[in-house]
């Protein structure tokens, strides 16, 4: 049966002959849009052609987003175009091809209903052979409805806000990618998917094809691979095609297979012919990344993952590259960085960006879609519909990409509903796609991550964390990273306290990868915004947030006094880089050095709206300073040397570490550790032959005699091979204070220190004080402590403080937030009761935005830098809590922006952040005739460990006795 059913085919090939094979008319170009702000397109068929010639449209681009010609729309368009199309199409099965139109697409043709589409990044299309006219002119149109972002009065056609599973970089709205016309004969190729094997270096070939008949066709398929444009292995065979869909499969050997590598990315070209009817092809690459042994696995040979997140947004295109030279640039800019990954932000990128990736040797994350965060998307009856359709389409349009080795489902789930589906998406991406690793949820807020192995329907366990941990870092963050995947007991072994290095969604003893870390800091706004009024748009939102944060920047350093310390924007700007640089490289080798991590994501390449900060590359694609820092960090010959802990008391036990890390193979040589002081004269050296093997090597571990050390210095590590060139080097800067770094004031204080967080320490430093009480003079400076007033007794001695300093006296406020729990994440302001005065807060951990805690050049800090941001020396006392609108008397003040855009605007959205501001870390209030000194550093948890926390307290009261 099964010969004569070929005979029969072979019958009917030879009877049709040799047709053309698909044809293809682009429909890209110029375009007209109505804007719909009423929505009365619809019932008033704006999409019919007499209407729309009469309504007054304005031409727009395909493609492009909306937002280039009207500011933040949101809403509904319809679009129109005319064309004509070849006579000689006449006859053949003809289809109507979108890449991405967003939202909610409804096409007419000639006056008549095509079809309706929903989602915003997937190609669709639709069968119209039968609606063009093939004599005259044809009218194509489209009634788009875009994401509502912004809007809560808005809803169309049940779309509510935040209802579509978007991105956050701009609406995009309507058709911002490609349009064509493709003829073919009546059979069509609807689907080539390659399955590379690498065990027996094979692909397998499905096919999708459909008879667009009403009768069983014979066809002869021809499938060839080729390679640099060699064929270099082929199929043929003739299939029977009942009408509608038909499928077929075929594994064809690869002779002498090149696998798809970073340094080597060979791609394959598969193409398929369908005789006298159609004819597809795809690119492919011999490889397969996967998880053995807590190892990552590139074509079964280990690799240490180094990605860079990417936001994926332009300076004036949007979501799509403003040109491919920027394009390429970015990613060549990630390469040369030592990225070997890069992690598409809940977008899937344009085709042509992937197509570079495919080219350049990058590994990418699939990303889909699909925000998952607090308020994204709504929940409703059509969420899940939604979420199920766009992790279908982004895998169906991608899953032929050497450059895509996973598929990321969800990101930080923090609702039941979206939990719930953790499980079923990833069965359903497996039944798409066998081949890849399929990631559940980055960062496992929901139970934990799981990853699907590649031909894997069980998961696997797997630690995907997300870390921000502000700046700059201290040892008990850095040891927080060196400690990911550990027990207790063998952080007990190290010297580790679990309490105070432990991650909630880190699990011990699995593998792990840090799938966000990060700092921020501005790009060079001044030089942004001169690229701006010349190449860009005032239109879109990244032309008008730039602006608004260097005029807000330049406001709030001009308001605090501290544009005495920086008198331009772009002076701050540049230092604030340097701290993320600092940040990224210290959290980088500190992952590096823990061997259960087996990779990192940097947030970010670029950044954009919201999250603006986090970019290594400004929007330009111009290097910030956090560039180059990341890139020391992400070097594969890597030297991380620590002084522990870096604020030495003389006489105190340190020591010296160097840990070495080598993705590359075992490499001998000369390790030299020479500690040099301000004016770079050695103090002390360490030399020995060591070898570097591959993975991380503890090199050396030496005891540090501080007792006669005094003031700053740098330990300089340097490895050389046995040629003598140099194969890796670092500094490391610490300080020693000496007992005259550590004068102890003389002067005599009161104290309001109910708990006696602060009368210890006093003690022992032989500071006098005494309990405050309604004689204190008010020659003497009172230190709180309390931040509560529990009792009625200290209610009472409050209310007599507030008149002591009514009356003329000082108030030091130490703790002038109370931080219940993680210091990090809760700080809560102290009642009217204890601190009668106006006062508010504000977030300054920093997260994917640098905050820049700033020292003036004060008494408060004799002995220590100032005129700067926070550097290395303030690694424990620095606030992640400041005081805001309390005036701009300022010891230390902090400027950042708004990087939640939180209730009192738009939340975080394209429209980005929120205009800059500043903050008190430390400063004096005047209350009456007397004055509040309010702090929020660290001091007196840090008093009696760090030496900077000392000095600070016994200049504070010096400063106050004077």
């Amino acid at each position: 049966m099964k010969k004569l059913m070929f005979a029969l085919a072979a019958l009917v090939v030879a009877m049709i002959g040799n047709a053309e094979l698909r044809e293809s008319q682009s429909l890209d170009g110029e375009w007209n849009i109505v804007f719909d702000a009423a929505n009365e397109g619809r019932a008033a068929e704006w999409h019919t052609h007499d209407v729309f010639q009469a309504l007054e449209s304005r031409p727009i681009p395909v493609p492009s987003c909306w937002e280039e010609i009207v500011q933040d729309y949101e809403g509904v368009v319809t679009y129109g175009k005319t064309f004509s199309i070849p006579k000689d199409w006449k006859g053949k099965t003809v289809r109507l091809q979108f890449d991405a139109v967003n939202y909610i697409s409804e096409v007419w043709l000639n006056d008549h209903c095509v079809g309706r589409h929903e989602g915003g990044y997937s190609p669709f299309e639709f069968r119209v052979d039968d609606l063009l006219d093939y004599d005259r002119e044809n009218f194509l149109s489209l009634r788009v409805v875009g994401p509502i972002v912004t809007r809560e009065d808005l809803v169309i056609d049940g779309l509510g806000k935040n209802d579509a599973p978007h991105w956050r970089g701009a609406i995009v709205g309507g058709i911002w990618q490609s349009v064509r016309l493709v003829a073919a004969g009546p059979v069509t190729i609807d689907d080539v998917f390659v399955i590379p094997r690498l065990a027996d270096d094979s692909a397998k070939v499905e096919l999708t094809l459909n008879n667009t008949g009403t009768k069983r066709l014979g066809k002869k398929v021809h499938v060839s691979i080729s390679h640099e444009g060699q064929i270099v292995a082929e199929h043929k065979e003739s299939m029977l095609l009942d009408p509608g869909t038909n499928k077929g499969d075929w594994t064809v050997k690869i002779p002498d297979a090149q696998y798809w590598l970073p340094d080597a990315p060979n791609l394959y070209t598969v193409s398929v012919s369908v005789d006298g009817s159609d004819e597809e092809s795809a690119r492919f690459g011999m490889r397969e990344l996967t998880i053995k042994d807590k190892e990552f696995l590139l074509n079964g040979e280990p690799v240490y993952i180094k990605a860079a997140f990417f936001e994926g947004l332009y300076p004036t295109k949007l979501a799509l590259p403003d040109n491919m030279e920027m394009a390429h640039r970015e990613i060549q800019l990630a390469k040369d960085a030592g990225f070997n990954m890069i992690r598409p932000w809940r977008k899937p990128p344009p085709p042509a960006w992937l197509d570079l990736c495919d080219e350049m040797g990058v590994l990418v994350i699939g990303g889909l879609p699909i925000e998952c965060m607090k308020q994204w998307p709504t929940v409703t009856p059509d969420m899940p519909r939604r979420i199920e359709h766009e992790v279908r389409a982004a895998i169906m349009r991608d899953r032929n990409r050497a450059c895509i080795v996973q598929w990321e489902i969800f990101n930080e789930i923090w609702r039941a509903e979206l939990k719930r589906m953790k499980h079923p998406m990833s069965m359903l991406a497996r039944e798409l796609d066998p081949s890849r690793m399929i990631l559940d949820e980055s960062g496992g807020f929901a139970d934990g991550a799981n990853i699907y192995l590649p031909y894997k329907v069980e998961p696997t366990k797997f630690n995907d964390i997300h870390i921000y941990c502000g700046a700059p870092i201290n040892d008990d963050t850095y040891n927080s990273f060196l400690s990911l995947g550990m027990t207790p007991q063998e952080m007990n072994a190290v010297g580790f306290d679990p309490k105070r290095v432990r991650n909630k969604h880190a699990h011990p003893g699995l593998m792990s990868l840090v799938s966000e870390i990060g700092y921020g800091s501005i790009p060079d706004v001044v030089e942004n915004n001169k690229r701006f009024r010349e190449k860009g748009n005032p239109l879109v939102p990244p032309y008008r947030y730039h602006q608004m944060l260097e005029e807000t920047t330049a406001q709030v350093l001009k308001e605090s006094g501290l544009d005495a310390i920086y008198p331009s924007v772009q002076e701050f700007c540049i230092e604030q880089q340097q701290i993320h640089s600092d940040a990224n490289k210290r959290m980088i080798e500190a992952i590096r050095s823990n061997p259960l991590v087996r990779g990192y994501c940097v947030h970010a390449l670029t950044g954009g709206d919201w999250v603006l900060g986090a970019g290594l590359l400004d929007l330009w694609r111009n290097p910030k300073q956090s560039y180059y820092g990341t890139k020391e960090a992400n070097a594969p010959r890597y030297l991380a040397v620590r002084v522990m802990p870096r604020n030495i008391y003389a006489g105190q036990d340190a020591k010296v570490r160097v840990t070495g890390i080598n993705d590359l193979g075992m490499i001998g040589g000369s390790l030299t550790v020479q500690l040099v002081n301000e004016s770079g004269k050695p103090v002390k050296k360490w030399s020995r032959n060591v070898e570097l093997g591959k993975g991380v090597s503890n090199l050396l571990e030496e005891a540090l005699d501080a007792s006669k050390l005094s003031g700053a210095f740098k330990a300089e590590v340097s490895l050389k091979d046995a040629s003598g060139a140099l194969v890796a080097q670092n500094t490391f800067g610490f300080d020693v204070f000496g007992s005259k770094d550590l004068l102890t004031p003389s002067a005599k204080i009161a104290v309001l220190d109910s708990n006696n967080k602060l009368k210890p320490f006093l003690e022992k430093s032989g500071i006098p004080f005494v309990e405050f009480n309604k004689d204190t003079p008010e020659s003497m400076p009172v230190y709180v402590v309390d931040n509560e007033a529990k009792t009625s007794a200290l209610k009472t001695r409050f209310q007599t403080l507030e008149q002591f300093v009514k009356d003329g006296g000082t108030a030091v406020y130490l703790q002038a937030l109370r931080r219940p729990g993680n210091v990090y994440w809760g700080a809560q302001l102290p009642s009217d009761e204890v601190l009668p005065i106006e006062k508010d807060k504000e977030h300054a951990l920093g997260l994917w935005v640098g905050v820049s805690h700033i020292v003036t050049d004060h008494p408060v800090f004799d002995g220590l830098p100032v005129n700067c941001m926070m550097g290395q020396e303030y690694e424990n006392v620095w606030s992640p809590y400041v005081l805001k609108d309390m005036g701009n008397d300022l010891i230390v003040g902090s400027i950042s922006y708004g990087f939640y855009a939180g209730e009192k605007t738009h939340m975080q959205s394209y429209i980005g952040p929120e205009p800059a501001f500043f903050g008190m870390d430390m400063g004096v209030v005047p209350h009456g005739n007397g004055r509040y000194v309010l702090n929020t550093l660290r001091l007196v948890e840090n008093l009696g460990s760090d030496p900077v926390a000392d000095k600070i307290l016994f200049n504070i009261i010096q400063w106050t006795a004077e």
